[in-house]
């Protein structure tokens, strides 16, 4: 399953919706949107934050943004094992303030807007040593990046779950479930968390932590901390 910020470009997440198919819409869907907590995307284990590059640029320098670049990374590295920055689109486009700029003018800009990028890229490892970088050139090209890789997972996890013979449903009217979605979790957010931590016990333990379990079950910090709640009404399975 792809997760989508609901934030997220409109016409890239319509792109994507039409391509692996809107899971809220339909059973055979592969994608969702919902509101992230960190990142803009969740693909297995791995948390990509998207960047078209000149929304890249506004947020390096916090142009009309609440929260830097950096702010972002620090988060998405802090949530996710394997973190992703992709930017896409190549193109530089400066904004100049109520009037038409001279050609000269579009020329330095772009110029200055290439130097920031620039730098932040070089100490973009520096700052986050386990940051996957990747740049496309087109938002089509993002959205075809990641459908291959979800078509990629889904191949392996067949290829590497097949049982010898098919056993029953593990999750069938269990109670542990039930449980779970009292808290505003949905079914298959519920089962991802149980077949991770293999219990109820094991979940509601101590030393949970909820950047993990958001990771695992695609759920947000609110429904985290709602789950290990639960430590106040069961003791054990």
């Amino acid at each position: 399953m792809l997760l989508i910020d609901h934030r997220e470009n409109p016409k890239l997440i319509h792109k994507l919706l039409v391509k692996l198919g809107d899971a809220d819409k339909d059973e055979r869907g592969h994608a969702r949107t919902l509101q992230m907590t960190s990142g803009d995307y969740v693909l297995g284990d791995w948390g990509i934050e998207a960047k078209e590059i000149n929304d890249l640029y506004r947020s390096i320098l916090g142009i009309g943004r609440s929260r830097t670049i950096v702010a972002q990374l620090t988060d998405l590295c802090e949530s996710f094992e394997k973190p992703f920055l992709v930017v896409y689109n190549t193109e530089l486009k400066p904004w100049f303030h109520g009037r038409r700029p001279s050609a000269r003018e579009t020329s330095e800009e772009r110029r200055k807007m290439a130097a920031v990028i620039h730098s932040f890229k070089l100490t973009m490892h520096q700052r986050f040593p386990k940051l996957h970088f990747l740049q496309l050139t087109t938002m089509d090209d993002f959205v075809e990046w990641l459908s291959t890789n979800h078509r990629q997972n889904l191949i392996a996890g067949v290829k590497h779950a097949l049982p010898k013979a098919a056993p029953k449903p593990i999750y069938a009217d269990d109670p542990r479930v039930k449980a779970l979605m009292v808290r505003k979790v949905r079914q298959e957010q519920a089962e991802a968390l149980l077949k991770h931590y293999g219990s109820l016990t094991v979940l509601l333990r101590k030393g949970t932590r909820q950047k993990d379990m958001m990771q695992v079950a695609g759920i947000n910090r609110k429904q985290a901390k709602a789950i290990l709640a639960l430590r106040d009404d069961f003791s054990k399975d």
